[in-house]
């Protein structure tokens, strides 16, 4: 073995304690740069503290997070060790729905959670399925509710289940020992946090799988507001999932669908024009153009499209009240506004009042001010980009921010110079308009009189933003009513998008984090780092998959091939349980005796493939996503196992979606089920299952038949 650090063995003492915000920063607790099967053992040998008891029979490990101050909130991060071998499921339904079923199955896998906060006064020992009242089905898996005692989705009698099963903790992360994981939960205040929001933690989790050089984390987005599908709502928003700020992207779509297609999708709903929408409102809904016209002229900036609005409703419902409020401006404010009302403007340059410019300057600066305003495309523009803008031909700032004070509702040529708070934003913001021009009537801040910081509550806005995702996202109305045009296809986006849930980030875990975080994208580190596979080949051809992931293996600039055998030997008995008597016997492509040096033979960075013996794919834990080779051909392109609902042809023992072959998610499954290649079979007399009654559905053109 070569430690790729030497790092102190000594015990934490059991009083330590780490900030929420800051736990897997750079250095905080350590830094670990080797593979993941390395780092985690390290971490947990260093900075975690071992419980006396195991939990459900497995080794914990605990480490307390606190707020920044020393008197604030704790919590406890507790890391427990699952053996595949002795776990309850030892295949991995969230590496089969995201596409890594090919995986062989890990010797271990490390659960991260942060229970809920009803828990942390009760000893470690009692956090057991047991103690926490949690229930799950022993057939599909499901959790079932407390109140419950069978599974509301197949009938079957629930059993205690693990505390792995719970949903309510507030941090729920799995990492395989090959690096992979799964990201199951993040709860925040909502589910009664007391420490951290869901973004806090969700950075913890973020900064745990930096530290420990995680390879691919996934993650299942099914959260919802209220009845709203978050995802949807967020991608509008932002042109992201909610976790697409951490850096997860696209990673495998539902019923065939591709990234290409998602990110279409989203680009055409975004950017919806409001003005080319409005019109196939007038006279179906005047409720959604009410809403488009308020937050317009509440936002005091043009909302052009789908996107902007949404965008501007989510972020004033974070900042809005619960209810509404009649407060006006702020006082400074209103005193502003009492001085400088329009019949009283003041065409005083900023040479009336003392400073140290000469009046030439004074002159200059408040003309490229004027000159900015006019280039500005919107009527308001706040106080920076108008700093900003002057800059380019004024570098004094001192003379801008002089020259700006001393602008508001005074005449410089033929304009006037507006300045007054946002209400929204409480940014200072400037416009221009003629001296005879009408506008100065025409919006309550340029009369000087005060205006109300908001016309709706919290719960107001909620509101309306369920009523355009509703008549607008998920069944666009005027499509109802009979007008046709290419916004009607906006629900078809919605459905793609609903669609998408299995997102991934690769936190790069075979370089260091310090590279990951550059752009040069070049290691520094002087040990040689190779990524090993192997080729798995079944006695079975038809049963054989993709090759395993590469495994990284580190080892000092004086290596030897030899050297190079035996930690792949190592690193593949370590982390999959199919090669725990794995034998490395050659390199195909590597020449040399094993004496061999490796320097100039092989670059770091670079894979290699080894050859060798002792692989039991006779196991019953050969793959993560099972051993059964079932067939998966549906309509609508899927060649694999998605996460969805399916249904395989009893004539062919092909799998299908349900949704595809016209069985709605909400339907039972029909016993007996025919797909189209085999209906007309059925419907020809052909089929010797004729006395069962049948009803037939469509998809698109293909027939199926359900019995």
């Amino acid at each position: 073995m070569f430690p790729s650090a030497d790092r102190s063995r000594k015990r934490r003492s059991r009083d330590r304690m780490f900030g929420i915000t800051t736990f897997g920063d750079p250095g905080c607790p350590g830094d670990f740069d080797g593979p993941f099967r390395e780092n985690i053992k390290v971490f947990l040998d260093e900075c975690a503290e071992p419980e006396l008891y195991h939990i459900e029979g497995m080794p914990a490990w605990t480490i307390t997070l606190q707020e920044s101050d020393n008197h604030g909130d704790r919590c406890t991060l507790l890391i427990v060790e699952e053996a595949s071998m002795h776990a309850l499921h030892p295949h991995c339904d969230h590496c089969r729905c995201i596409g890594w079923s090919h995986h062989p199955v890990s010797n271990k896998r490390w659960h991260f959670i942060i229970p809920a906060p009803e828990f942390e006064d009760r000893p470690v020992p009692t956090w057991t399925g047991a103690g926490l009242g949690g229930k799950v089905c022993p057939q599909c898996s499901d959790p079932v509710p407390p109140t419950l005692f069978s599974c509301p989705s197949c009938g079957e009698e629930a059993v205690v289940g693990s505390i792995l099963d719970l949903q309510s903790h507030l941090l729920h992360g799995v990492l395989h020992s090959n690096g992979f994981g799964h990201l199951l939960r993040i709860n925040g205040r909502e589910k009664g946090s007391k420490l951290a929001s869901g973004r806090e933690i969700m950075d913890l989790w973020d900064r745990i799988c930096a530290m420990l050089r995680a390879r691919k984390v996934s993650v299942e987005d099914v959260a919802k507001k209220r009845t709203l599908e978050f995802r949807l709502l967020h991608a509008v928003a932002y042109g992201e999932c909610w976790y697409g700020r951490w850096g997860y992207k696209f990673g495998h779509g539902s019923f065939g669908i591709s990234q290409q297609m998602y990110v279409k999708a989203i680009e055409a709903i975004r950017g919806m024009p409001l003005n080319v929408m409005a019109p196939h409102f007038e006279g179906v809904d005047q409720d959604v153009l009410a809403i488009v016209g308020m937050y317009q002229r509440i936002s005091c900036q043009n909302l052009q499209t789908v996107g902007d609005l949404i965008r501007f409703m989510m972020e004033l419902k974070a900042r809005l009240p619960l209810h509404p409020t009649s407060k006006t401006f702020s006082k400074s404010s209103k005193d502003f506004e009492k001085k400088n009302t329009c019949g009283n403007i003041s065409n005083n340059p900023a040479v009336d009042m003392p400073c140290r410019w000469s009046v030439k300057r004074l002159d200059l600066a408040t003309q490229v001010i004027v000159e900015s305003l006019k280039g500005c495309e919107k009527k308001w523009m706040p106080r920076q980009d108008v700093r900003d803008a002057a800059r380019v031909y004024i570098g004094d700032t001192g003379l801008l921010d002089f020259v700006l004070k001393s602008l508001g509702n005074r005449v410089v040529g033929g304009h006037v110079v507006r300045r007054a708070v946002n209400p929204i934003t409480k940014v200072l913001e400037y416009s221009l308009e003629d001296v005879n021009g009408s506008a100065a009537n025409s919006n309550p801040r340029e009369r000087g009189q005060p205006e109300p910081v908001c016309e709706v509550g919290r719960a107001e806005v909620l509101r309306d933003i369920v009523y355009i995702y509703k008549h607008v996202l998920e069944s666009y109305k005027p499509a109802k009513r009979g007008i046709k045009s290419v916004l009607t296809a906006i629900p078809t986006a919605s459905r793609i998008i609903l669609d998408t849930k299995q997102f991934i980030k690769d936190y790069r875990g075979e370089i260091t984090r310090k590279c990951a975080n550059n752009e040069w994208d070049m290691d520094d580190d002087e040990n040689l780092r190779v990524m090993c596979t192997v080729v798995l080949k079944d006695d079975v051809p038809l049963r054989n998959r993709p090759s395993p992931p590469a495994e990284l293996v580190v080892l000092p600039p004086h290596a030897t091939i030899g050297d190079l055998k035996a930690e792949a030997q190592r690193a593949f008995r370590e982390t999959y349980h199919i090669m725990k008597n794995f034998v490395v016997e050659s390199i195909p492509h590597l020449d040399g005796d094993d004496e061999d040096l490796l320097f100039g033979t092989i670059e770091s960075g670079s894979t290699v493939i080894v050859d060798g013996s002792g692989i039991d794919m006779r196991s019953d834990w050969r793959y993560e996503g099972g051993n059964d080779s079932w067939i998966v051909d549906c309509p609508c392109g899927t060649k694999d196992d998605d996460g969805e609902r399916m249904i395989a042809c009893d004539f062919c023992e092909v799998w299908q979606h349900t949704r595809c072959g016209g069985i709605s998610d909400f339907d039972a499954v029909p016993l007996r089920f025919l797909c189209h290649r085999h209906a007309n079979i059925f419907t020809s007399g052909r089929c010797s299952s004729t006395s069962f009654p049948s009803v037939q559905y469509t998809y698109g053109s293909n027939p199926f038949i359900v019995f």
